[in-house]
């Protein structure tokens, strides 16, 4: 099974690279960094000689922002895989023994995620977005922020039949985006209304100095993406193995 694991990856690199709209939202981060490293500060300055308004005090709003949207992408690109038909797994389900198949997906459910995880940690490392933080707890939130990757797969492939409607279902996510920073800026009883998504947890988790709290945070995160993720599989399963 690891053989087909390992020809499905090299498969995927193949489709995204010869793909230039998959490709280019493999490197939609790179995008966020050069925002953030270069544009960011000229736009500051710019703001701050006409208006005396200092952006940079919200730079940590912004860069938290932009580091939540980089999960989003790998989930995008291995869900519009997937429902093209491209999916090395529709090709291996008969040679992958039945009581393996799960496994199998579960493998290829992976993949989003690493990705995800390495683009986040490049970014962190890049742009600092909680300078304070140490290696820790960006570990634990990077970790947090790329199971994001497994829900994004999870529910545009679910519900789309091809890639313009997974484009239009993968708005929806925009939904937990905004309550990123709609969080971080507005309080009780306002805050309220973020609690559904696990990235207002998970930003909360990264920028509150508590640890005790961070961890408890980070918790509700996980069971929320975890029990989300679990709402879809059925469906998932029904569409993609039986």
């Amino acid at each position: 099974m690891w053989n087909i694991f390992k020809n499905s990856f090299i498969a995927d690199c193949n489709i995204i690279l010869h793909d230039k709209k998959l490709l280019a939202r493999i490197l939609a981060p790179f995008l966020l960094i050069l925002l953030l490293k270069f544009v960011f500060p000229l736009l500051s300055r710019a703001i701050f000689s006409k208006t005396g308004f200092l952006l940079d005090k919200y730079y940590s709003l912004v860069a938290i922002t932009f580091v939540s949207v980089i999960p989003m992408y790998p989930g995008m690109v291995y869900a519009f895989i997937k429902i093209n038909g491209n999916d090395l797994y529709t090709m291996c389900v008969k040679v992958v023994a039945s009581g393996d198949r799960y496994k199998f997906l579960l493998l290829r459910m992976t993949i989003p995620v690493l990705i995800s995880f390495v683009l986040v940690m490049i970014t962190i490392i890049l742009v600092k977005p909680v300078p304070t933080e140490g290696w820790l707890r960006t570990l634990f939130v990077a970790g947090l922020l790329s199971i994001q990757s497994a829900f994004v797969f999870q529910f545009v492939s679910s519900l789309s039949v091809n890639r313009v409607s997974g484009l239009a279902v993968s708005r929806f996510y925009w939904i937990f985006i905004i309550t990123v920073p709609l969080g971080l800026l507005f309080h009780h009883p306002w805050n309220y209304l973020a609690f559904f998504s696990p990235l207002y947890w998970i930003s909360w988790a990264w920028v509150v100095p508590n640890p005790a709290e961070s961890f408890i945070y980070g918790v509700i995160a996980f069971i929320l993406t975890s029990g989300s993720i679990l709402m879809l599989l059925r469906q998932f399963i029904r569409r993609f193995i039986i």
